[in-house]
């Protein structure tokens, strides 16, 4: 029992140095993929793990990056404020309809992730799911800062099980709602971005490809931690070994 102990804590400590390091270690790589000139299109709040990203590449060259307001919580309000006062990069803050019409503009994608799912699609804010179809579109790449901490082992067969909906009160206030008694309001958190529409995932271990990811969940989780969300373990097997196929449609 001790031996266990000592074997978790263990563990433990190594994923929390991990995740103390990771901020650095993708910082480090921010020359790779941005460059002088770049015009930079991110969404949302953006982690300290982006905004470093971001900051780290603004040290040795001029990039331009354009910020979606991000509605209802417009949280891109408050990175653009951070990467213009903190980080000194020229920002544009923009509202989030006119995402199709600048994206001609732009260079690349950058934004976070809330979960990278084991089929190499990803969980994240509200609207990106948007962003990368326009970003598709106009063949822009889509870019996404991705800690190992965040990858989770579960496909997104139904993902509606995966998010999360908010009050109407993001949308509305208490005073509007009850006169609007006959419209149903429905505020998702997150969005999910299929695994086609991202061009790269920016890991502490370098550029990954969504199909590659698979391999790197083989590394970090083990056969007995991958199930699906009827708990159905020889069928989650199933889906595990169908993977790759998953992938390619």
């Amino acid at each position: 029992m001790q031996k266990l102990k000592n074997n978790v804590l263990s563990a433990i400590d190594n994923l929390r140095e991990d995740i103390e390091n990771v901020p650095e270690i993708i910082a480090s790589q921010a020359k790779e993929h941005i460059h002088a000139n770049d015009v930079i299109l991110t969404y949302g709040r953006s982690s300290n793990v982006l905004i470093g990203f971001f900051q780290e590449a603004a040290k040795e060259m001029f990039f331009e990056v354009v910020v979606c307001e991000s509605a209802p919580s417009y949280s891109g309000q408050l990175t653009a404020k951070t990467l213009a006062d903190k980080c000194g990069i020229s920002t544009t803050l923009i509202p989030d309809a006119a995402v199709f019409a600048l994206m001609s503009r732009v260079d690349k994608v950058i934004i976070g992730t809330h979960a990278i799912m084991a089929n190499g699609g990803l969980v994240t804010h509200t609207g990106a799911y948007m962003l990368a179809l326009a970003a598709q579109a106009h063949s822009v790449p889509v870019y996404v800062i991705g800690p190992m901490y965040k990858m989770t082992p579960l496909y997104p067969f139904d993902f509606l099980t995966f998010n999360e909906l908010l009050s109407p009160k993001e949308i509305f206030t208490l005073g509007e709602h009850d006169k609007a008694e006959n419209i149903e309001v429905v505020v998702p958190a997150y969005d999910y971005v299929p695994p086609e529409l991202v061009s790269l995932y920016i890991t502490p271990q370098g550029g990954q490809t969504p199909k590659y990811i698979y391999r790197v969940f083989t590394e970090f989780y083990s056969q007995d931690d991958i199930y699906d969300l009827d708990d159905n373990s020889e069928e989650g097997s199933s889906a595990v070994g169908e993977a790759p196929q998953a992938d390619e449609q």
